[in-house]
């Protein structure tokens, strides 16, 4: 029986070990996470300093327990004691985060800013007393159960601040959800609330004042240990969850599948293969194997299982997350693994050539198409070449002139060059007879027709003078010139969608931007749905990089979200109604406030932003000629014009709280205008009495 006892011991405690390095895992790859994704957020940034705390306090004690097996005991009371810096800026965080949550539900406090502000500093004070003094930790370590050190005299008046200060910011959080209007805010924070005390009563040392239960089979304590490490890292898991939503401007769905498949690719494989390594050690005696040698080929195994797995089971999560919108995500999942890059199309005609020259034994074959200057398909052409091609030709370059092949695109179906007038044939029609080729300086020519359009030219090198071919070779040029047909009508039809794509981009960026300032546990605002992220500087500064790139006309300029702005509405009344105008008017005002007081220099520091600015947006110069201008190096210029836009951004910025403010000074003065006129309307009347007049 005591034997059996110690077996599952030592399970349990293996098992706790590898629970705490899986929330050290999950807890960095959290904050990688919204590093990438929600560093924007207030109340992601504060999550992420809660994470850091988990990551300091478990760090601490995974190293103090391990530092148990090495000789030098010295070491594990340096550990426990560097664990603190998780335990003494918990409560801070905490609080910090909940106001946070407060405060973007429109609860703004100065007492809890304050709160939080002596909070971080009576942290700073608790860790460096626990460093070097023996107030709150005595020196020494008890090793009876799992190590610990003793309590020093003033642990117990940091319990209550650490308590009194989770009961607060636990508070605040509940308070958050009351005030949550949504549907979908109020599940969130439900998530949120139920998991927010956890990490704060989890990582508190009660060992400290109680000791280890000595009365108590060891194994019940343990199993106690594991199941809190196990609340714990399920706790940040679904806090992580909620967070990534807040900041994050992308759908929910995206958001959603992004957040499952990160946790699946990092912090699950991560715990698998820690826990590949830690059995590792274990099992080494049972298979006689060296233990590093089994880690790694389980390690190996594991990454390669978890890919495998995520392949497999991508579609029906990808189907869970959508919900509702499954159908959709299923038609643009199919729309995305169906799509034929140009590199795709190149490939299937250097086939449709090689089967070509193949059948009819040429050396060189061709598709083009590029039919005439004014074709759209100039702007981007294919050409197709493969056999032999003369050594002095540029690469790319067809074998015929141009001539050639606009004299092939203008030949009609079903009729000869030699002059052999047979009856046309349909306008889909591709390829039948010899009279279908156009022969020009030794090759033969014949468009690529869909429908009533001409979408190519296919050639080949001439065997002969004439087209001769034998009826199984006509029927394999009728296939391979369809097939060829086809494959370009695809291609043009996917170009337009590509267009149309492109013209949506920006109004799809601008609708997630404003999606993401509605992501707040209160209900959204009116300013959440400005199309203008006035208050957000990075976004802004997009747009105003965007619209200044193309300053002359583009696009960019003329379909900015900026001509949104209240003073460029202002400004367009001064442009006798043209937005992009008055969008480039506001540009040049916010440019022209950027300029220093008095004579211009070109190598002062204070006129550098105005002057690449001026140079470069308001002349148009290249960015080589405004560096020589300026005498600096095109690396630095890049560098500076960043921090010029940024300045253009912010006094544009300014400038729409400008106009904001009069237009609500307008509307004040027009609302005391009414209320005057109203009031004199009222003296004018004569009073009314009831009843009959005194004598």
């Amino acid at each position: 029986m005591d034997a059996l006892l110690s077996a599952a011991l030592g399970a349990v405690q293996l098992l706790n070990r590898i629970t705490v390095a899986g929330i050290l895992v999950t807890a960095f790859a959290l904050v990688i996470y919204i590093g990438l994704y929600n560093r924007r957020s207030s109340i992601a940034r504060n999550y992420a300093l809660v994470l850091l705390c988990v990551i300091g306090a478990y760090l601490g004690d995974l190293l103090a327990q391990v530092s148990e097996f090495d000789p030098r005991a010295d070491s594990t009371e340096l550990w426990l004691r560097l664990q603190w810096i998780g335990i003494a800026f918990i409560p801070a965080a905490s609080l910090a985060l909940s106001d946070a949550l407060l405060r973007a539900t429109g609860d703004s406090s100065p007492l809890r800013r304050l709160a939080v502000q002596i909070g971080y500093g009576f942290s700073v004070v608790v860790f460096a007393l626990v460093l070097s003094t023996a107030l709150i930790a005595t020196p020494g370590v008890s090793t009876e159960g799992l190590t610990h050190l003793a309590p020093g005299p003033l642990f117990y008046p940091f319990t209550l601040y650490y308590f009194g200060s989770v009961a607060w910011a636990t508070y605040n959080v509940f308070e958050a959800r009351r005030r949550s209007l949504t549907a979908t805010s109020k599940r969130r924070m439900t998530y949120f609330a139920s998991a927010f005390a956890a990490p704060s009563l989890g990582m508190f040392p009660y060992l400290l004042p109680v000791g280890w239960p000595s009365a108590l089979p060891n194994l019940l304590p343990w199993v106690g240990i594991l199941l809190v490490n196990m609340g714990v890292g399920a706790a940040i898991t679904f806090m992580g969850y909620t967070v990534a939503y807040f900041g994050a401007s992308a759908p929910d769905r995206v958001i959603k599948r992004r957040m499952v498949k990160y946790l699946i690719r990092g912090p699950l494989t991560a715990a698998a293969v820690i826990t590949a390594f830690v059995v590792s050690t274990r099992v080494e005696r049972w298979l006689d194997l060296p233990g590093a040698f089994v880690g790694l080929i389980a390690a190996a195994t594991i990454i390669l299982m978890v890919q495998w797995f995520i392949d497999m089971v991508q579609p029906t999560l990808d189907r869970l997350i959508a919900g509702d919108d499954a159908e959709e995500v299923r038609r643009l999942q199919q729309f995305s693994a169906r799509l034929m890059t140009t590199s795709d199309l190149t490939q299937y005609l250097e086939n449709i050539l090689a089967a070509l020259c193949d059948l009819l034994r040429a050396k060189t074959a061709f598709i083009t198409t590029c039919l005439n200057d004014s074709q759209d398909a100039c702007a981007a052409p294919i050409n197709v070449i493969i056999g032999d091609v003369a050594p002095d030709d540029a690469p790319g370059s067809l074998p015929v002139p141009p001539d050639a092949v606009r004299s092939a695109a203008m030949l009609l179906p079903g009729r000869s060059t030699n002059g052999a007038n047979d009856q046309p044939l349909p306008s889909s029609h591709t390829f039948e007879a010899e009279s279908d080729f156009i022969v020009w300086g030794g090759y033969w020519l014949i468009p690529l027709r869909s429908q009533d359009e001409v979408l190519g030219v296919m050639g080949l090198a001439a065997r002969t003078a004439e087209p001769d071919l034998s009826d199984e070779e006509r029927e394999g040029v009728a296939v391979l010139v369809s097939q060829a047909a086809r494959a370009l009508e695809d291609a043009a039809k996917q170009r337009r969608a590509f267009e149309a794509l492109e013209r949506l981009v920006p109004e799809a960026d601008d609708m997630q931007r404003r999606m993401a300032g509605t992501r707040n546990p209160a209900a959204p605002t009116i300013a959440d749905f400005e199309r203008v992220p006035v208050d957000n500087h990075d976004d802004l500064t997009q747009l105003v990089r965007d619209a200044l790139s193309q300053y002359w006309g583009g696009p960019k300029l003329a379909e900015s979200p900026l001509l949104n702005l209240r003073v460029v509405g202002e400004a367009i009344k001064q442009e006798n109604g043209n937005a992009t105008k008055a969008l480039r008017r506001v540009l040049a005002e916010a440019i022209e406030r950027l300029k220093p007081d008095g004579a211009r220099s070109f190598t002062a520091a204070e006129w550098m932003l105005y002057n690449i600015l001026e140079l470069k947006i308001m002349q148009n110069m290249k960015v080589r000629d405004v560096a020589r201008k300026l005498v600096m190096s095109e690396s630095d210029l890049y560098r500076k014009q960043r921090a010029a836009f940024e300045e253009v951004a912010r006094i544009v910025a300014e400038m729409e709280r400008e106009a904001r403010r009069r237009e609500q000074q307008a509307m004040r003065l027009s609302s005391d205008v009414g209320a005057q006129a109203r009031a004199g309307c009222e003296k004018e009347e004569p009073a009314v009495t009831a009843g009959p007049s005194a004598p």
